[in-house]
């Protein structure tokens, strides 16, 4: 009788982003990937990471961490790991070289191992885990999907991918592969479901040169592109169709300059020797004659393309004539900070290039033809979408019915799928503890608390009320206030009275023994103000109670 397996979803199953995956069997465990995602709200927050409080207790039973690929949404979170963890990490060649630069400035060392497509790797030496590396396609070099061996079979992990015929870089994905562990047996396919709602197939990489070509003709100043610096693929287009019209490439952004020098470094970028250039020479060329590479296509307030747009980058400013091209997708809930960018470079007189045709992007993930192949040659058994919202789960849930497969689980972050003898597949809700850490991208250990990201979004929502009363040291009398100051609420105006008596009725409500008491007589006085808004009908401030013992 085998024992059973786990598979635990810790971050990346009802989100786009954050994924992180757990492996567990007979006291072992392997992670697969061990990202972040960016908030889309205004949180005072750079990041979110999944809470790693349930693997870091369960340190010595980790053999190891699996990486699928380089993204940031499976390798951000790895500082916060791998400061508790010493388990090794093997990821392909340029996730790792990502990984290794992270970890170096975050000044952890971690035993990091390269892996190349074919290679076998077991979670530890007497783990009943391993994983096999398979090529895959994706919008960054040396992706790979997982077969991780298990004993209770084959779980078939699809990493990001996407079926690219004509990869830019001649490495196709290894669907032949993917077929010989189907008629294998496959117990459980894991698969990409972030473009479950897009009918079709994904437009080849590939296919982008020809729209890339088409924003350089007829350009008369300079051409800015921006692009995601990890897309070196896009990156070697960009710069090959720059260079057919005899322009320069210049790097603007820290990740678009840290992943390119990598790059050409390793040898997945070429660029003949002149063709690469400083900003000081492109501010003394002629502006017909250069391209600049530029990061923060999302439109992050402390993005190179945002600075540029508005004219406060201290080293290049565009000019009227100028032509920006936006070769990457909107990420959902970007809209308005990247349509705010846009306005700030149409006032500077810039051009802009977006959603065109020839197309200027080609997505990295495939899409409903391309998920539905990847089912029908791995034939499994059960069927896991990850990576998604609810919403893309569900949708990928349903391509897998069509196909066929009758085990076909949804589950979300805290889920677990548990394997057993006889064919079970089934989920556990909530089978293991999750959450959300918010931190700065520099300080990941050093996370904010969930109650202060609340006091934040009430604070941006509803505005606060600072309530302060003096009260007599030995008695608790009332000596002065509550006096009220509001700032960024709604029907504050004329209402001080108002929430005022509210106030003073409380305290008045209140026992001898607690009135003496600072911290209740806070509560209280909390407790009031929102009393009287809710009443009123009003949306809720934050409210911050200040006792003066006099």
């Amino acid at each position: 009788m085998a024992p059973p397996v786990r598979v635990a979803a810790l971050g990346g199953l009802g989100e786009i982003g954050m994924n992180c995956m757990a492996v567990e069997c007979d006291g072992r465990i392997a992670v697969v990937d061990c990202g972040l995602l960016f908030p889309d709200e205004p949180i005072g927050a750079d990041v979110v990471v999944p809470d790693l409080a349930w693997l870091r207790e369960r340190a010595s039973r980790v053999g190891a961490v699996f990486l699928t690929h380089g993204h940031e949404d499976h390798i951000g979170a790895l500082p916060l790991l791998l400061r508790d963890l010493k388990a090794p990490v093997y990821a392909p060649r340029f996730a790792l070289e990502l990984v290794r630069r992270r970890l170096g400035e975050a000044g952890i060392e971690a035993d990091l191992r390269e892996v190349r497509p074919g290679d076998v790797r077991r979670a530890g030496e007497d783990s009943p885990l391993s994983a096999e590396f398979l090529a895959v396609t994706h919008s960054i070099p040396d992706a790979c999907g997982l077969a991780l061996g298990t004993p209770q079979g084959i779980l078939l992990h699809s990493g990001d991918f996407k079926i690219d015929e004509a990869p830019v870089d001649g490495r196709p994905m290894d669907l032949a592969r993917v077929e010989a562990l189907g008629r294998q047996g496959v117990r459980l396919l894991l698969s990409d479901s972030t473009n479950a709602d897009k009918a079709g197939r994904s437009l080849s990489e590939s296919a982008v040169a020809a729209g890339l070509e088409a924003a350089f003709e007829g350009a008369r100043g300079r051409v800015f592109v921006a692009c995601f610096a990890s897309n070196v693929h896009r990156l070697q287009q960009i710069a090959d169709a720059a260079r057919g019209f005899g322009r320069r490439v210049a790097l603007l952004g820290r990740s678009m300059e840290e992943n390119v020098r990598l790059s050409l470094a390793l040898g997945y970028l070429s660029f003949p020797p002149w063709q690469l250039c400083s900003l000081a020479e492109v501010r003394a060329a002629p502006p017909a004659e250069s391209c600049v590479l530029v990061s923060g296509t999302q439109g992050e307030p402390r993005s190179a393309l945002a600075r540029l747009a508005r004219g406060e980058h201290p080293e290049l400013a565009v000019a009227p004539g100028d032509r920006v091209v936006f070769s990457a997708r909107l990420i959902p809930g970007n809209e308005r900070a990247l349509h705010q960018v846009m306005n700030d470079l149409a006032r500077a007189g810039a051009e802009l290039l977006h959603d065109r045709e020839p197309p200027l992007h080609a997505s990295g993930h495939a899409q409903e033809e391309e998920q539905r192949r990847l089912i029908r040659l791995a034939r499994p058994a059960a069927f896991l979408p990850i990576h998604g919202e609810y919403r893309h789960l569900a949708r990928h849930a349903a391509h897998a019915a069509a196909e066929g497969v009758e085990a076909r689980l949804v589950a979300v972050d805290g889920d677990a799928v548990e394997l057993g003898d006889g064919g079970l597949a089934r989920i556990l809700r909530g089978a293991v503890p999750v959450g959300r850490v918010y931190a700065d991208r520099d300080s990941l250990g050093q996370g904010i608390a969930e109650v202060v990201v609340r006091d934040r979004r009430l604070l941006a929502e509803a505005g606060l009320v600072l309530c302060v009363l003096a009260v007599d040291r030995g008695t608790g009398a009332v000596v002065r206030g509550p006096e009220l100051f509001a700032v960024g609420v709604a029907g504050f105006e004329g209402a001080a009275a108002g929430v005022q008596a509210e106030a003073l009725a409380a305290l008045a409500a209140m026992t001898g023994p607690s009135r003496g008491d600072p911290a209740e007589v806070e509560e209280a006085l909390r407790a009031a103000v929102r009393r009287w808004f809710r009443r009123e009908g009003l949306r809720r401030p934050s409210v911050l109670p200040v006792v003066l013992e006099l």
